[in-house]
């Protein structure tokens, strides 16, 4: 609106934004905001940020030959976290203690570098990383701010500074290893199938997010109690997209046997029939329902199935979600389902 000398005001009144020091919040690193970090509520928050789902199981100064890690935790894949938090601005002794870290891990990892402020030379070796080494290393970033509205409690922000880019640095190595002997066709199929769900998934703000590459052929989303996920698939040679439940491991199929016991109430919720297949004399039984004459090696045909993939996604879990929270599971544990057929031939 316009006051009386034609100048816009505002409708309501407005605060003053102010930047308020961290050591207001926090007066030490180790002691205040390692600690508070490391809170499930916290770390869920700066995990948002970074588009890295659940973090879980949290220590705090784990161990690494002389060193130490502010903070180690594992994602929804399990895969480890390693949190690296400094007050001030960034340094080389703190770069270095990361690729100490990188020294002692086994497997994939994400590095996260917090810091009240980042050097160009740091931010652009952090660049480097990303740029130069293989998928299984991920590095972020990240830079921490408070801000207070007048006399507001100040609130925390992180601010991304850099960030690695999975697809590229996949597609990179799958170039390296090609270059010594050939890489299976499939690999390469899923490898571009998989990319493009997860700019899909991005594009349409779905709560499924793939954070990693991936030349399976199925790719887990965790959901529920541990061992449970919903699982997306896609067959080449059956040229055909599967979307279904994956259950933990369980010899006498009661968990199994729990849910065919409401067979009827569950395909009429979902909207459709659904396949249960209990596999005799294995382990496994999976629960899906497939989308059939459509070829994951065409990209042409990649948004059909696109839009298809994330419909029943979101079926599975409203309506499977309430079922399997209320499973009399043993101790409230579960392990996960095997594993081996994630690459196998289709």
């Amino acid at each position: 609106m316009l006051d009386g000398g034609g100048r816009t005001t505002a409708v309501i009144p407005l605060g003053s934004v102010v930047k308020v020091s961290v050591r207001e919040a926090w007066p030490t690193e180790s002691g205040n905001f390692t600690p508070w970090l490391a809170q499930s509520e916290n770390l869920t928050l700066l995990a948002d940020i970074l588009g890295l789902g659940e973090l879980q199981d949290p220590q705090t100064e784990v161990s690494v030959g002389t060193f130490r890690i502010d903070i180690l935790a594992r994602d929804s894949e399990g895969e480890a976290v390693l949190v690296e938090n400094q007050f001030g601005p960034t340094d080389h002794n703190h770069l270095g203690q990361l690729l100490t870290y990188l020294a002692g891990q086994e497997g994939n990892a994400t590095i996260v570098w917090i810091a009240e402020k980042f050097r160009e030379e740091h931010r652009a070796a952090i660049d480097w990383l990303n740029t130069n080494t293989t998928g299984n290393y991920s590095f972020f970033a990240v830079e921490i701010e408070l801000w207070r509205i007048d006399t507001s409690p100040p609130a925390p922000r992180f601010n991304v500074i850099a960030s690695p880019n999975e697809w590229t640095k996949d597609v990179r190595s799958v170039t390296s290893e090609a270059t010594s002997r050939e890489l299976a066709k499939r690999h390469q199929i899923r490898l571009s199938y998989w990319a493009s769900f997860a700019e899909f998934l991005a594009a349409n703000h779905s709560t499924f997010n793939i954070k990693r590459s991936n030349k399976n052929r199925l790719y887990r989303f965790p959901v529920g109690p541990p061992g449970f996920s919903i699982v997306a698939m896609i067959s080449i040679q059956k040229r055909q997209g599967i979307v279904g439940l994956s259950k933990p491991r369980s010899p006498e199929k009661s968990i199994f046997h729990l849910l065919v016991s409401q067979k009827d109430t569950i395909e009429t919720e979902f909207g459709e029939p659904l396949e249960w297949e209990e596999k005799r004399g294995r382990k496994r039984s999976f629960i899906f329902v497939s989308r059939k004459e459509v070829n994951p090696a065409d990209q042409t045909q990649y948004q059909e199935l696109h839009a298809w993939m994330p419909d029943r996604m979101n079926r599975f879990q409203a309506v499977f979600t309430p079922r399997i929270q209320a499973l009399p599971l043993a101790d409230g544990r579960s392990t996960h389902e095997d594993e081996d057929d994630e690459d196998a031939e289709d």
